[in-house]
Parts: structure tokens; C-alpha cells; sequence
């Protein structure tokens, strides 16, 4: 659900900014779009995370690009329980690890549509791949016993009062890796009002499959993860030219 309220609330400040801004002219000669860096971070249904791109102009509408990402992931079982209503401690029922993705892709930026003013809106496809892998670390809960507390796993096997989670780094030793590959495609609605500056928000999923289960929770894990997600972008174009001396090239746009 939250979720789908942010999506509704970006999406109405998106388009109620540029129901105020059509129709100012660009009067700044065009930029011709050599190189492109960007960060961006980003919600989806499975977690949160950031990554960055690297775009490399090919012709006037298309880039070659890279990326690196960071994904914290969630199982979608996953749900909170609250042991100590004066402490506020709580923990996830049945989670086994934290799972932390690292993704590297290759792949093309494509411009569908190009904007013409400042208060207009440039439209995009992007298509990426590559390898993934995710890092697994063991979480420690703090276990009550009849002489005190112990740290320990969670055990499915045997019945354990959980009082709380132990510290996040312990476990690190322990820590498993579980490698896969993924493909992610997406449309990046491009809005900045600056010729150098780049402010976009991106929707798109992505796919993923592992050599082994994801072992997050105890029970009901998979080798293939399906998100959605909605993205925030930002960061700067490298000027290389005008578009106006490169008019045989600018034909991409209607190819």
C-alpha cells in the first residue's frame, strides 16, 4: 500500500509541475548529449535501493550505458512483530538473513521523445543486464532461557521466546553469497528546466534469477525475484556539440 500512495503522490507533483510550466520556449541553443551521470534512488516492491549510471552518447537519441546498484531486499512474507510495547523492540517472524544485492549492468538508453521547451518533458526507454549478487548475513535474536538470554539463529525446528534481535554486525563472519543474473527495463520521464542538468522520474521491473533459493526466511523462498519500482534521478550532462550542426543524425528521432 505504501507503495502504491507514494507512486499516486509523485506522479501528481510531477504532472501538476508541468501543467504550470508548458509552453516557456527554450531559448538556450540545444545541448548536444555527449556523456550523462546520474544517481538515482528507488523504491520497489520487494525493498529499497540506489545505484548509478554512466550514459555514453552513440547518436543523437541513443546512449550506451552502465550501471551499479545497491538493493536492500525484503521477502514479501516478511512482517513485524512487536515483543515489548515499552521498548518498541520488534523483529521479523521467521527471517533467516538480510539479504544485500550488488548489481552491475550493461545496456542502451533510447529517447523516444525529445522535449522542446523548458517546461516540457523528455521521454525515454532504458534496457539493462548483467550479474547480480546477493550477499546473505546470518541475523542473531536474543533468546530467553530460564537462566537468561542467549543469541542465537532462528530455529524452526524447536520452540524459542524471542525477546529481540541481537547486533546487526553479528554474523558478518558467516556471511553467504548467492550469485544470479538480471534484466531491468524502464521509461524515465525527463523534466528539468536546466539544459545541463538532469531530473528525471523512472517506473519500470525487473527480474532476477539465483543459482540457489534466497534464503531470507525460514520457509516459502525462490531462486526469482519480479519487482516494480519508481525511481528518482538526478545528475548532469557533459556538453559535446549543438544539436544544430548535426542535423543527419538528429534524424534518429524519426527512424
Amino acid at each position: 500500500m505504501i507503495y502504491k500512495k507514494l507512486t499516486l503522490y509523485l506522479f501528481t507533483l510531477f504532472f501538476s509541475f508541468q501543467l504550470f510550466a508548458q509552453g516557456e520556449i527554450e531559448e538556450e541553443s540545444k545541448i548536444f548529449y555527449r556523456n550523462e551521470k546520474t544517481w538515482g534512488f528507488f523504491f520497489f516492491s520487494n525493498g529499497w535501493g540506489f545505484n548509478y549510471r554512466y550514459g555514453k552518447r552513440i547518436n543523437a537519441a541513443r546512449k550506451f550505458i552502465w550501471e551499479a546498484d545497491f538493493n536492500y531486499i525484503k521477502h514479501p512474507k516478511e512482517f513485524k512483530v512487536t515483543v515489548d510495547q515499552y521498548t518498541l523492540s520488534r523483529f521479523v517472524y521467521g527471517k533467516m538473513n538480510v539479504a544485500m544485492e550488488f548489481r552491475g549492468s550493461a545496456g542502451f538508453q533510447k529517447e523516444l521523445y525529445r522535449k522542446m521547451d523548458k517546461g516540457g518533458v523528455s521521454v525515454r526507454f532504458v534496457y539493462s543486464g548483467g550479474p547480480t549478487l546477493v550477499l546473505l548475513k546470518p541475523i542473531y535474536y536474543q533468546v530467553a532461557y530460564p537462566d537468561g538470554y542467549r543469541e542465537e539463529k532462528f530455529d524452526i525446528s524447536k520452540t524459542q521466546i524471542i525477546y529481540g534481535k541481537a547486533s546487526f554486525f553479528k554474523g558478518f563472519p558467516e556471511m553467504k553469497v548467492d550469485p544470479g543474473v538480471f534484466l531491468k527495463g524502464s521509461f524515465s520521464f525527463e523534466f528539468s528546466r536546466k539544459e545541463m542538468v538532469v531530473n528525471a522520474i523512472e517506473v519500470g521491473a525487473s527480474a532476477s534469477a539465483f543459482l540457489k533459493e534466497l534464503e531470507i526466511m525460514a520457509t516459502q523462498n525462490s531462486q526469482f525475484l519480479f519487482n516494480i519500482f519508481i525511481s528518482y534521478r538526478f545528475g548532469k550532462i557533459v556538453r559535446g556539440g549543438h544539436l544544430k550542426d548535426l542535423e543527419v543524425e538528429d534524424d534518429e528521432f524519426t527512424n
